[in-house]
């Protein structure tokens, strides 16, 4: 009687061990697949992810070539790739740019008289603004940015402007500006154009410079912004903006001289 006791102990003793052992494995096989599952899930999130987001981008390319027919904040929707997009075009009547050094911007004017107001440099930028613009010489990277300015008027006449952000007139003889520009803008200045005047470039030269050009009367479009939006099947959503202001002719043409006729020596 005691050696079928001590058996059926025994026997219980592995039956419980052997429990044991498949939950453990089970819980850990579980485990797996679960993560497995998990990271699959991922993936497939990642990878529409990737596909809305690359959907969004070519919705900007497609506004992009067509934004002369495509009507202004009237919503264009597309399919790419399977997935829905659907972009916008807006247009700014303020041209607003970060200008390279040397590099032109350039703004088209609305044919009346209007009073530009041109914010330049970004007092908040280190280096656009290395705040040392007491005693300073002229000095490429050194000093916040100067603009040189001409306006062009209907019979290519120019006027040619030269404005300093810092006090820069005794080393380079153009005018030091002292009005402050509004928001984050280290500098602000003021031109009066007429009905006959048809452009304004502006050049910024010792330093890279954040623009802002802005008319007392509304100005033409000078800046389109785009918006696409991509969503996928799997509710993976995607935005992308982006602005494009009117091309301006490269810095090279400031220096070209141009004449009707011969030229003669």
């Amino acid at each position: 009687m005691k050696k079928t006791l001590k058996c059926w102990q025994k026997s219980g003793q592995a039956t419980l061990i052997i429990l044991l052992v498949v939950a453990v494995t089970l819980g850990f096989g579980l485990s797996i697949i679960s993560q497995s599952i998990t990271d699959v899930k991922i993936s497939q999130h990642e990878q529409e992810s990737s596909r809305a987001f690359s959907a969004a981008e070519t919705g900007i390319e497609k506004a992009l070539q067509n934004i002369s027919t495509i009507p202004l904040g009237e919503e264009q929707s597309s399919q790419i790739d399977g997935i829905d997009v659907n972009y916008t075009v807006t247009d700014r009547n303020t041209l607003d740019a970060v200008l390279s050094e040397n590099e032109t911007a350039q703004v088209a004017l609305g044919g009346v008289n209007n009073t530009l107001t041109v914010e330049w440099v970004d007092s908040t930028s280190g280096t656009e603004n290395p705040g040392n613009c007491s005693g300073v010489t002229a000095s490429s990277n050194q000093t916040a940015a100067s603009l040189l300015v001409s306006v062009i008027d209907d019979s290519n006449g120019i006027v040619n402007y030269g404005i300093n952000a810092c006090s820069l007139n005794g080393s380079n003889g153009m005018e030091d500006v002292s009005a402050a520009g509004g928001g984050n803008y280290l500098r602000s200045y003021d031109i009066m154009v007429t009905a006959n005047d048809s452009l304004v470039r502006i050049r910024p030269i010792y330093n890279q410079t954040s623009l802002r050009v802005s008319g007392a009367t509304d100005l033409p479009t000078q800046t389109y912004v785009i918006s696409s939006q991509a969503q996928a099947e799997t509710q993976e959503a995607k935005a992308v903006e982006v602005t494009r202001n009117e091309p301006a002719t490269p810095s090279v043409f400031d220096y070209v001289l141009f004449s009707g006729s011969s030229l003669a020596k």
